[in-house]
């Protein structure tokens, strides 16, 4: 029979793996989701996005225990130092690609308000116009089309 000694501190995760693994596959998905929104692919930038928001909530418990871990008294100051410089490596890898993205997302919500700005202000009459209207409200078939033709001097 053996036994272990009472300091002895069990990791329920390797802090270094789980943020090293993570950053891997979410820097995959954010790849995808940048080469994505490059070609214009706005349903694959999508899917990818909802990729990483799924990979996050299934890795949320691993990485508060890593990251847990890694504040720690109880874990040997290897292991917290250890964590802490994946953390720091890691970290700063995501981070870019995500405001990047983050970026590009602002710029074609306000390209898109833009053009449907320009397009509501096209279909809309405009408040006063000035000429002669002719044949202004004639009924063709079903609707009443309104056409005013403008005259300038």
């Amino acid at each position: 029979m053996t036994t272990t000694p009472a300091n002895t501190v069990f990791l329920r995760v390797d802090p270094v793996e789980v943020l090293e693994g993570f950053a891997a596959e979410l820097d995959a998905h954010a790849a995808a989701a940048a080469k994505a929104v490059r070609e214009g692919r706005a349903r694959d930038a999508l899917l990818a996005a909802g990729a990483m928001q799924s990979l996050l909530a299934a890795w949320k418990d691993r990485l508060a225990d890593a990251l847990g871990q890694a504040r720690s008294k109880r874990v040997p100051p290897a292991v917290r130092a250890a964590a802490r410089r994946a953390a720091a490596r890691v970290l700063p890898v995501l981070r870019d690609p995500m405001r990047e993205m983050e970026a590009r997302i602002r710029i074609h919500r306000d390209r898109q308000a833009a053009i449907g700005a320009a397009l509501r202000a096209a279909s809309t009459a405009p408040a006063m116009s000035y000429g002669a209207s002719a044949r202004y409200g004639v009924r063709v078939g079903e609707r009443t089309v309104r056409h005013a033709l403008a005259v300038t001097v």
